[in-house]
């Protein structure tokens, strides 16, 4: 049976969790001077200071080294699958260069990576947490026992971002 995907976001996508996690960010280095918390015991502030230390992780914006390496003329020539090194080439100038990640050729090269915005959080499954983390997106797989996904497109279906479609082209083969 073909997924398409707005079947993959119905049965893989569950709750909008932007407002929580940002709240929770927002709080970062401020939870231990609030006097509310010490009635509690350390305890509860302890996870509470990390609560919202992972939900500022999650809204940080995420480095794009491979948009940032396209944009400098690199392609990907061999993605290793054959069991051979990640090949990539230069298109401005011919050269090859082998790396174990987009990440690993920016750092040689003194590439700069794009800053990707994150505009919302969705709590997902653990099987697309897995699929979107394969495609350079950022999850938190234990965020107070969710598993969330900070999406970095806004304004249109989730079934529309191309890192769905990706992932349902590739389910789908």
């Amino acid at each position: 049976m073909t997924v398409s995907p707005e079947m993959l976001v119905n049965r893989e996508v569950h709750y909008c969790v932007s407002y929580l996690v940002s709240t929770l960010a927002g709080g970062y280095g401020s939870i231990e001077n609030t006097e509310r918390l010490h009635s509690h015991g350390r305890e509860a502030q302890a996870a509470l200071s990390e609560l919202t230390e992972q939900a500022f992780e999650l809204a940080c914006p995420i480095s794009d080294y491979e948009e940032a390496a396209i944009q400098e003329g690199w392609t990907l020539e061999n993605d290793g699958s054959d069991g051979g090194q990640r090949i990539y080439v230069d298109k401005t100038d011919g050269q090859t260069w082998c790396a174990a990640s987009w990440e690993d050729l920016c750092q040689d090269h003194d590439i700069e990576p794009y800053d990707r915005e994150v505009y919302e959080h969705w709590i997902v499954s653990d099987w697309l947490a897995d699929k979107l983390a394969e495609k350079g997106e950022k999850t938190d797989k234990d965020f107070a026992g969710m598993t969330v996904w900070a999406r970095t497109c806004t304004g249109q279906g989730i079934a529309s971002d191309s890192v769905i479609e990706q992932i349902c082209e590739e389910m789908n083969k």
